[in-house]
């Protein structure tokens, strides 16, 4: 059902009242009319919630929490995409930015802090390579490798776990209109998530969107679809 609401700003859940934001489905002329805002709001609206998306797979599969990926808007979250944690569990990688970025150890920790900004130039190229965390397969892969060496992807690959998926959804998702805000969970075996992985590496978000509504629609519920998918994870949900 749409939502004939005026925003200031218009996020994911108003957009889900006018298609999957999931999937790619909104109609913005719709959206426009119904929010009472521009097409371009629109627009721009879509384009934030598919970055949040995007940013939520990459951290959930890499175990970055604070990665920005996709976003574009945290410079710690952006280094920490492209450099990872430091090895004593600090935000960013500090001394292998450094040495990628021709800077020292104390600039980056300062960047990452936000005493200090980076020129222009060094926050281009900090952006274009967090993207490329997600929009390349050797990104992709990356992240995946992080999510087998750790201690929880490790354990689940032995054993199996539990999928879980926060956002608007529910059987015939947007089309059929009994989505709804929730949070569900069904176990998963490793071949299973060897297969997610794969679709994530293989074809990115929509790659992994694809991958989640095809599982859910076979091991949850026939016909699951997701409007919005605001969280996902394996294991426990948080």
């Amino acid at each position: 059902m749409a939502r004939n609401r005026r925003h200031s700003r218009i996020d994911a859940n108003d957009l889900a009242g006018y298609g999957s934001v999931a999937n790619g489905t909104v109609n913005v002329d719709k959206a426009a009319r119904g929010l009472g805002a521009s097409k371009t709001a629109v627009r721009q609206a879509i384009r934030q919630a598919e970055a949040a998306q995007s940013n939520t797979f990459y951290r959930r599969i890499s175990g970055q929490r604070e990665a920005d990926s996709a976003e574009g808007t945290s410079t710690r979250g952006m280094l920490q995409a492209v450099f990872g944690r430091g090895p004593r569990g600090g935000a960013v990688n500090a001394r292998a930015a450094a040495q990628s970025l021709g800077v020292s150890p104390g600039t980056v920790r300062r960047w990452a802090a936000g005493t200090q900004k980076p020129s222009p130039g060094r926050l281009a190229a900090i952006r274009q390579a967090a993207r490329r965390t997600t929009t390349t397969k050797r990104g992709r892969r990356g992240a995946t490798a992080d999510f087998r060496a750790s201690t929880q992807g490790s354990q689940a690959l032995r054993g199996g776990s539990k999928i879980w998926v926060s956002g608007e959804q529910g059987v015939g998702g947007y089309e059929q209109g009994y989505a709804r805000d929730r949070r569900v969970a069904t176990d998963i075996s490793p071949s299973e998530i060897e297969a997610m992985l794969r679709a994530y590496e293989d074809g990115g978000d929509s790659g992994l969107r694809d991958w989640m509504r095809e599982f859910f629609d076979d091991k949850y519920v026939d016909g699951w679809d997701f409007v919005t998918i605001d969280d996902f994870g394996i294991g426990t949900p948080e």
